[in-house]
């Protein structure tokens, strides 16, 4: 299995609500500023770092869009939504040919990822959970570019970093309809917490947890579910980060594993860190909860 290689990407708007986009120097398309989530950073920041670096804007970020995991790459872009607050717009980086603002009636047509503006540009607070399939033939040549241009760096004296492995799970909060208790499952300290597995680059984390409980639990009421995003724990020191989950299933009383119990949000036995968390999803309130430490 691979690990999972995370990104991050920004759509930039500025006062008129134009969109701040770079025409890539690898592979000639217009694009959002992206790039590499690196060790001891925070993916917001990480996300403005991106946009400074690759177009002199600086910005500040006001949301999460959504999450969009690349097939065949095992990479997923976390895409932000941020506001313009001054820099100086670069015509050109090492990294990009030119820089721009669009006005959002007028993008232009070699737009790469251009569902992910559109998502960020309806700014109805969704949070989107979307999977690109790439054609095989298509993949291919896309790799040879990113390999050549790799190569070019590499020649130039400014050798592309690796890409960061972090401590990535992911867990579901599934909520019974009935009582709006939140399902969970004992730690080793005997404490509740959110069942979840550890991610890994081969499939989409979201599908990934659904699968565990799936095989885990026996819990097939997961397949006609729907599921959204629900928070975010980050913890740069350690390099841990939690994509949680949540889903809502109309569930029988009696659960098919013994290790699994529907907990309320506001219990005791939940582990501390998960408490915000169960509370922000038994509250159904909108967008995520971000936590951060170190």
């Amino acid at each position: 299995m691979t690990f999972l290689r995370l990104g991050v990407a920004t759509v930039v708007r500025d006062e008129s609500g134009a969109v701040l986009l770079s025409r890539r120097g690898d592979m000639d398309v217009w694009n959002l500023p992206t790039g590499r989530l690196d060790k001891g950073e925070f993916m917001a920041v990480a996300a403005a770092r991106e946009v400074q670096e690759e177009t002199g804007i600086q910005c500040v970020i006001t949301r999460p869009v959504g999450l969009y995991y690349q097939a065949g790459r095992g990479r997923m872009n976390v895409l932000f939504a941020a506001r313009y607050t001054g820099g100086t717009l670069l015509q050109a980086t090492s990294e990009t040919r030119a820089n721009q603002f669009f006005a959002p009636d007028a993008l232009p047509d070699a737009l790469f990822g251009a569902y992910m503006v559109q998502d960020a540009l309806a700014d109805d607070h969704t949070l989107h959970l979307h999977v690109l399939h790439t054609p095989p033939d298509v993949l291919r040549r896309v790799q040879r570019q990113l390999a050549w241009r790799y190569v070019k760096n590499l020649l130039r004296g400014k050798p592309e970093p690796r890409w960061a492995r972090f401590n990535v799970h992911a867990s579901l909060a599934v909520i019974n309809s009935e009582n709006n208790s939140i399902m969970s499952v004992a730690d080793m300290a005997g404490q509740r917490v959110l069942p979840g597995v550890r991610v890994h680059g081969d499939a989409p984390p979201w599908e990934q947890v659904v699968t565990h409980l799936l095989n885990q639990y026996n819990l097939y009421e997961l397949r006609q579910a729907q599921f959204a995003w629900a928070g975010l724990y980050e913890n740069k020191t350690s390099g841990a980060i939690e994509f949680v989950f949540k889903t809502t299933i109309q569930a029988h009383s009696a659960l098919r594993h013994a290790a699994l119990s529907w907990t309320f949000d506001q219990s005791s036995a939940w582990l501390p860190i998960y408490r915000p968390f169960i509370h922000h999803v038994a509250s159904k309130a909108a967008g995520i909860y971000h936590a951060q430490e170190g």
